[in-house]
C-alpha cells in the first residue's frame, strides 16, 4: 500500500497532539510543559532518525573529528571499503587519499578505480617515474582521455602510489574504455604478429577514420585481432579484451536498452575484479574502491543491476570477512565537476544536479541536514529497522541507500574538482 504525507496530514497530526496534551490548571499555575511531537507515520519517523544519527567530520587540514574516526574504525576491520561518489567533488578525492595512506597500516594494499586495467597500470608507472607530475603529463596525452581526469583525482592517484611500495603494484582499474582507442592499439603494434598483420590493420584504421571509434564500431573488428593472435602476452590480451569489450557495451547500447548495456558494464567490471583476485589468490589483499556510486551499492543498485559493489560482500563472506561501503555525495552549497563541450569541465551546483531526475526525492536533497554547521557522517546501518517493507512507494532510493551503504559521508560547501 502506498504510503505519503502531506501538509495537511502534518497540520492535522499536530493539532490533535495539542489537543490531546491539554489540561485543566488553576489560575496563575504555570502551564504544563509541551511535550515533544512524535512522528506518526513511518516515513516521518524514518526522517527524524536520519536526521538525528550524525557524525561531524572536518576538512581543514585533512579528514579528522568523530566522523573521521568512525569511519576508520570501520573500514579497518573490512576486506573491501568501497567510496560510492557522485563525480567530481574535490574532497571527495581528498577524503580518499587519506582514507587509503590511514589504512594501509591495516593491510590495505590495492586501490580500484573507474579506469580499464591498462590506464591505471600506465598511470601507475607515470606516478612512480615523475610523481604528480607524470600523472598530469599522463592526463594531457592527446590519445588518451577520461572524465576522471582531474586535477584533485591526479593528486589523489599520486597520493595512493606514493604510499605504495615501489615493487608492489597498488592501483586496479576495472572499467570499461570510451576515446582511449587509439592510445591502446598504438600499444600493440610493435607487438602484433605477422599473422595477425592484415586484422590489426584493418582495426587501425576504422580506429583513426571513425571518431569516436569505441560507440561506433563492431567489437568483430577486435574479435578478428584476437582469432589470428591466439597467445598473446598479458598486457596485449588485457588490451585486446578491453577494446573488444567496450565496443560491445557500446553496442549494446546502440542496439538494446541502457539496462541492457549498463549490465554488461557491470559484468565487465565484475570479471575484472575476479581476474585480480585470482592472480592474488595466495595473499589475498584488502581492497579500497572508488567508483560511482552507483556501482559501489550492496544488492541491485540503483537501475536494478548487481554491480561491482554486490559481488564484494559476496567474496568477503566466502573468508568470513565483509565489505564496509561508504556513500560520498554533495550536500548543501556544493559544487561539482560535470562534463563540457568536448573534453572540458564545468562547475555546477549540486543542489541543481539531478543525474537520476529523481526531483526533490533525490538523495542530495533527502539525506543533508539542513541545519548542519559542516561536513556530517551517517550511520546507515542503525536506521535499518526504519527502513521497512511498503517504505519503497514513499522513496524507493532511500530505502535501497539505507540498506545498500554502510555510511553516508554528507558535504557541506564541498568545491568542484578543477581540470
Amino acid at each position: 500500500m502506498a504510503m505519503s504525507i502531506s501538509r495537511r496530514d502534518l497540520l492535522f497530526a499536530s493539532g490533535m497532539s495539542l489537543l490531546t496534551s491539554l489540561r485543566p490548571f488553576r489560575p496563575g499555575a504555570a502551564p504544563p510543559p509541551q511535550q515533544p511531537q512524535t512522528p506518526t507515520t513511518p516515513q516521518a519517523r524514518l526522517l527524524a532518525a536520519l536526521q538525528g544519527n550524525r557524525l561531524p567530520l572536518t576538512m581543514t587540514d585533512g579528514p579528522a573529528g568523530p566522523g573521521w574516526d568512525w569511519l576508520v574504525q570501520q573500514a579497518r576491520d573490512a576486506r573491501f571499503t568501497l567510496i560510492g561518489e557522485e563525480h567530481g567533488v574535490a574532497e571527495t578525492a581528498q577524503l580518499a587519499g587519506a582514507l587509503f595512506n590511514t589504512l594501509r597500516g591495516s593491510g590495505y594494499s590495492r586501490m580500484a578505480i573507474e579506469l580499464s586495467p591498462i590506464i591505471a597500470q600506465d598511470i601507475e608507472a607515470a606516478g612512480r617515474r615523475y610523481g604528480l607530475q607524470g600523472i598530469l603529463d599522463f592526463f594531457a596525452v592527446p590519445t588518451t582521455w577520461s572524465p576522471m581526469y582531474l586535477r584533485e583525482e591526479a593528486q589523489f592517484l599520486a597520493a595512493v602510489i606514493g604510499a605504495a611500495p615501489r615493487n608492489e603494484r597498488v592501483l586496479w582499474g576495472f572499467d570499461r574504455e570510451i576515446f582511449t582507442d587509439r592510445y591502446l592499439i598504438a600499444k600493440l603494434e610493435a607487438k602484433v604478429p605477422a599473422r595477425a598483420g592484415a586484422s590489426f590493420t584493418r582495426l587501425k584504421e576504422a580506429s583513426t577514420n571513425s571518431a569516436p571509434f569505441l560507440f561506433t564500431q563492431d567489437p568483430a573488428l577486435v574479435s578478428a585481432v584476437r582469432a589470428d593472435w591466439p597467445n598473446p602476452d598479458r598486457d596485449s590480451d588485457m588490451i585486446l579484451r578491453t577494446l573488444e569489450e567496450s565496443l560491445a557495451i557500446n553496442a549494446v547500447a546502440r542496439t538494446g536498452t541502457a539496462w541492457d548495456s549498463s549490465d554488461r558494464r557491470a559484468r565487465w567490471m565484475r570479471n575484472c575484479l575476479a581476474e585480480r583476485l585470482r592472480e592474488e589468490r595466495g595473499s589475498p589483499p584488502k581492497v579500497l574502491m572508488k567508483f560511482g556510486y552507483n556501482h559501489m551499492i550492496r544488492g541491485a543498485n540503483y537501475v536494478n543491476i548487481f554491480d561491482l559493489g554486490a559481488m564484494t560482500d559476496e567474496v568477503a563472506a566466502l573468508g568470513g570477512a565483509r565489505a564496509f561501503h561508504i556513500l560520498v555525495l554533495p550536500g548543501p552549497g556544493s559544487r561539482q565537476a560535470v562534463l563540457g563541450p568536448g573534453r572540458s569541465f564545468g562547475s555546477v551546483s549540486s543542489d541543481e544536479f539531478d543525474e537520476f531526475r529523481a526531483g526533490d526525492q533525490r538523495l542530495t536533497r533527502v539525506l543533508p541536514n539542513a541545519n548542519a554547521t559542516g561536513h556530517e557522517v551517517i550511520d546507515l546501518r542503525a536506521l535499518r529497522p526504519l527502513a521497512m517493507r511498503g517504505l519503497e512507494s514513499w522513496n524507493p532510493d532511500v530505502v535501497r541507500t539505507i540498506h545498500g551503504y554502510d555510511a553516508a559521508v554528507m558535504w557541506k560547501g564541498a568545491h568542484a574538482s578543477s581540470a
